[in-house]
């Protein structure tokens, strides 16, 4: 359950403002965007002028979401004016790739704006509440779960085209009601947003069902790739620089493929190194039980959740891959 009085002194603010900024992170997922257009959609039917603005373009596998064209990329078509930045689905600013003098008092012509608020919606238990007025809750399986809540508190009303964003970003981040996460709160909720006119057709397609040609073929060097170390009980997968851009994938054609190594039986963490740039690797972890990968993931300056996390290490993907399995070897205390 939300905290009442922090809920009610956000929704007041969003409310009042003269003009809000909704951020996700890099490389939106379904969560972070669909969050993002879920409010998007429900402060503008309040009358609030709000924009959702991101440091890349919408993925393709999320041009359906509505709403989606709307979403500014930071170099074009910033408004004039805005008084609330809301951060959502992550706690740390540099993680929305944007510039910080989004957060200053000045506007784009250098003039006074006034204090500029600063929201911070997350669910990601590593997120230490530091990043403005900041609701953090771990017990949601989604921020979207979170708006759907804020929306519920406000009394705005969950029209299907919010309905669809929400439900988006429940599906995609419980891994469509299969992970440990799916609870009853997020069946009920689930039922409340199809209920709302939710587009769960479009959603599975496009999110779930669709496979690009660039996806199977980092999919096809994904998997030719697989190692097992700690006795079967880490099942690791690499995708080196040369296959990432032979592949001409974009970053979000990569979501779920951890899930290939964590369903090989025996495996207790699952790894997914992937070198994104010459000598910058991503690494994703997937856990199960009481193995806690947020903990590695926060050991090498990243974050999420006991069962689900991540981190970027400024090293070739080789030397990422030791480093992360000594810290894992610590995890499973397997040598």
């Amino acid at each position: 359950m939300p905290n009442s009085t922090l809920l009610d002194t956000i929704i007041a603010r969003l409310c009042s403002a003269r003009g809000v900024l909704l951020v996700g992170h890099l490389a939106a997922d379904g969560d972070s965007l669909g969050a993002c257009l879920g409010l998007w959609h429900l402060l503008r039917a309040r009358g609030v002028p709000a924009y959702v603005v991101g440091a890349e373009k919408v993925p393709a596998r999320f041009s359906f979401l509505p709403g989606s064209g709307s979403v500014i990329v930071e170099s074009t078509g910033l408004p004039d004016y805005w008084d609330v930045v809301v951060v959502m689905d992550c706690g740390d600013w540099d993680r929305t790739g944007l510039s910080d003098a989004l957060l200053r008092r000045e506007d784009k012509n250098l003039q006074l704006r006034g204090e500029v608020t600063i929201i911070n919606i997350d669910h990601h238990q590593t997120n230490r509440g530091l990043l403005g007025m900041a609701w953090v809750d771990p017990s949601y399986a989604a921020v979207g779960q979170q708006v759907l809540a804020l929306a519920e508190q406000a009394d705005l009303r969950v029209t299907p085209d919010v309905a669809t964003c929400l439900y988006t970003a429940l599906a995609t981040d419980t891994g469509f009601f299969r992970h440990s996460n799916t609870t009853g709160a997020v069946l009920r909720d689930a039922a409340k947003l199809l209920e709302a006119g939710a587009d769960m057709r479009a959603v599975v397609e496009h999110c779930l069902q669709r496979k690009t040609l660039a996806e199977l073929c980092l999919l096809r060097g994904a998997l030719a790739s697989l190692t097992q170390e700690c006795d079967g009980r880490v099942t690791v997968m690499e995708i080196p620089f040369t296959v990432f851009t032979s592949c001409g994938v974009e970053e979000a054609e990569m979501e779920g493929m951890i899930d290939y190594a964590r369903a090989v039986p025996g495996t207790q963490i699952a790894v997914l190194l992937r070198a994104v740039q010459a000598g910058i690797t991503k690494v994703s972890f997937r856990s199960r039980g009481n193995n806690d990968v947020s903990v590695v993931a926060v050991s090498f300056g990243g974050g999420g959740h006991p069962n689900a996390a991540g981190c970027t290490l400024p090293l070739p993907i080789s030397d990422a891959r030791a480093a992360v399995l000594a810290a894992v070897r610590q995890v499973l205390a397997c040598g």
